[in-house]
């Protein structure tokens, strides 16, 4: 008996190839081939025209049955930088992001090991281009496989060192950081919701979710240099259980309150900043940093810089990727469910 998968793909509405990958414990559905190229001059312009005429695409990618409430994934596409060799427009659950730390660890890996970029024995350099900037990646490779993969992040920034939001009555003290994305930094102590980690993952979500909401609706935040205007995730942080293996831990809130199971490499860019600019680290010393699950990501400010005048830096993050399949999602016309559904929490 032939048990070989044989499907007719023009007859469904859309046939998307995909590359599973996690960094860290976070899923990154690489989405490589069966949708429109995005058009624009820019990749906001080209995440932008996703969002206005792709958008169903997203949804079935992310959300059930094919994804979860809490996935993640990257369109690829033609960059507009010529420096450049992939264009990538991330996007979870509820939209789309200017860019992501575990997603370029993740795309990296799948482009290498799928043979979209040619790979060879020893660091690779990847070059991505997403909505917030270049992002140049290393990559080591050995026998075909990708052991790790290093970024350096976008120009990272403290937009605001201390604000008070309400929510739900209660002032929450917070700062303002951009790692590629603009984050709310939240300190976890004097919420008393209990120590950052797994059993306590659900509260922080629903609480960051409130935080979000409070901080676009009272604060407006401007990149001196891009068209990004919005808070688009919270991250409470506090120490790591064990100092010897890690500095830092923290849960990031994104999306419909979706959390990071990795530790956010966007989030770790926006955090070194702060410390950075507070005298807490120097130039060159590395900051481990766990997820609420535990898993962990190297972060170091490697330079100084400065973005449309204000004082910045440029991190590096380290981490590994793996990938966890191959396949085509497919989206039937006649299916009531084609295009995804998001049951709330």
């Amino acid at each position: 008996m032939d048990l070989t998968a044989k499907v007719d793909f023009d007859r469904f509405e859309a046939a998307v190839q995909v590359v599973d990958v996690h960094a860290a414990g976070e899923p990154c559905r690489v989405a490589v081939s069966g949708f429109p190229e995005p058009q624009g001059a820019t990749m906001i312009e080209k995440r932008r025209w996703m969002e206005e005429r792709c958008d169903d695409l997203r949804r079935a990618l992310m959300l059930e049955p094919r994804g979860h409430h809490d996935m993640f994934g990257a369109f690829l596409c033609e960059p507009v930088d010529p420096r450049a060799q992939v264009g990538v427009v991330f996007m979870d659950t509820g939209g789309y992001l200017n860019m992501c730390g575990h997603g370029t660890m993740a795309v990296a890996a799948a482009v290498l090991e799928t043979g979209i970029v040619a790979a060879y024995e020893g660091e690779n350099e990847v070059v991505l281009e997403a909505p917030a900037g270049l992002v140049r990646t290393a990559a080591r490779v050995r026998d075909g496989k990708v052991e790790s993969v290093s970024f350096e992040n976008v120009p990272s920034f403290v937009f605001c060192d201390e604000a008070k939001v309400d929510v739900d009555g209660r002032a929450v003290s917070l700062a303002i950081a951009f790692g590629g994305s603009f984050f709310a930094l939240v300190d976890a102590a004097p919420l008393g919701l209990g120590e950052i980690g797994p059993a306590t993952a659900s509260a922080y979500a629903q609480l960051g979710s409130r935080v979000r909401e409070a901080v676009n609706r009272s604060i407006r935040v401007e990149h001196p240099t891009l068209d990004i205007d919005a808070v688009d995730l919270v991250e409470f942080y506090g120490p790591a259980p064990d100092p010897a293996v890690a500095a830092l831990r923290h849960v990031v809130v994104f999306g419909a309150g979706q959390v990071d199971r990795s530790p956010c490499g966007t989030g770790l860019s926006a955090k070194l900043a702060a410390l950075y600019r507070r005298g807490a680290i120097g130039r060159g010393e590395p900051v481990v940093c766990e997820s609420f699950m535990g898993t962990r990501f190297t972060g170091v400010v490697e330079r100084e810089t400065t973005v449309g005048g204000v004082p910045a830096v440029v991190p590096r993050i380290t981490g590994s990727a793996f990938l966890t399949g191959v396949g085509t999602c497919l989206v039937d016309a006649a299916d009531p469910l084609g295009h995804g559904f998001l049951l709330e929490r």
